[in-house]
């Protein structure tokens, strides 16, 4: 599934080929999960342009010139897919063609995705790049026995991060995945916030400098932890490979465990 540092530079070279494009149809294919009628879809795009690209959180927001605004959700393997003119993408989601020729397709083999036109967002939860220490005691405090490796992955606590930059961020921080959020000491906050700056804004900088064109995919082969490729971490420690929080977890021993002792009485909320 795509996440942050993916979706930032998704939003980026999106912005490049389609803002001040005229969608002149819509084409909602019969698969995906879709907040409004097809028809209110079409409706509300047809005819207007896009004025802005941006992540959201882990969506891509689209902003119309007439105050719309769609957000795509790409969940596990939906990709989006920018042809010159129009032709059928495989597994095709939803279509918007543009005045000249030009096609964005939302793909997915699963049917996963999820697509929202002008959703409520009204509470949403903060951008992991808008952390910082006060804000991420304020988040711990609501759920302080949550396991340090779900907090990261929940987007009602904080947006942006998946499983993988999970992996990463706590590596970097040199906290364990176990640990328990609330009884982190000062010092382990204050690290968490900024190997989460760190994490996201490097590989955001290495997906622009490798892949300078992607709008699709996910690139992980430079990750330190969360790597299949590798046995041993930057700092030649073994990787270790388990399933916490329900997640495939890529951890060593270099991270520190919040404390030991609740993780074994079974504290995860």
């Amino acid at each position: 599934m795509p996440e942050l540092p993916d979706l930032t530079v998704f939003a980026e070279n999106l912005s490049k080929q389609v803002v001040r494009e005229k969608v002149v149809k819509v084409v909602w294919h019969e698969r995906g999960r879709l907040n409004v009628g097809a028809d209110e879809l079409s409706g509300a795009l047809v005819g207007s342009s896009i004025s802005e690209v941006e992540r959201s959180g882990k969506e891509t927001l689209f902003k119309m010139n007439n105050g719309n605004r769609l957000f795509v959700h790409l969940m596990l393997q939906g990709k989006f897919v920018l042809a010159p003119r129009q032709k059928t993408a495989s597994f095709p989601i939803m279509t918007l063609a543009f005045e000249d020729g030009k096609t964005l397709t939302v793909q997915d083999p699963k049917a996963m995705v999820m697509i929202s036109l002008n959703p409520s967002r009204d509470h949403e939860a903060p951008d992991a790049l808008e952390l910082n220490p006060e804000l991420l005691k304020r988040l711990i405090g609501v759920k302080p026995r949550m396991l340090a490796k779900a907090f990261l992955i929940d987007q009602k606590i904080v947006r942006g991060i998946g499983n993988a930059y999970a992996d990463e961020i706590l590596w970097k921080a040199a906290i364990s995945p176990r640990s328990v959020m609330g009884r982190l000491p000062e010092e382990a906050i204050d690290e968490l916030v900024r190997a989460v700056h760190s994490v996201l804004n490097s590989a955001i900088e290495q997906l622009r400098r490798d892949h300078p064109a992607i709008i699709a995919g996910e690139i992980r082969d430079f990750l330190a932890v969360h790597n299949p490729s590798r046995k041993v971490s930057p700092t030649g420690h073994p990787i270790q490979v388990e399933t916490i929080s329900s997640k495939k977890t890529y951890f060593t021993d270099e991270q520190v465990l919040y404390p030991e002792k609740a993780v074994k009485h079974g504290a995860t909320e």
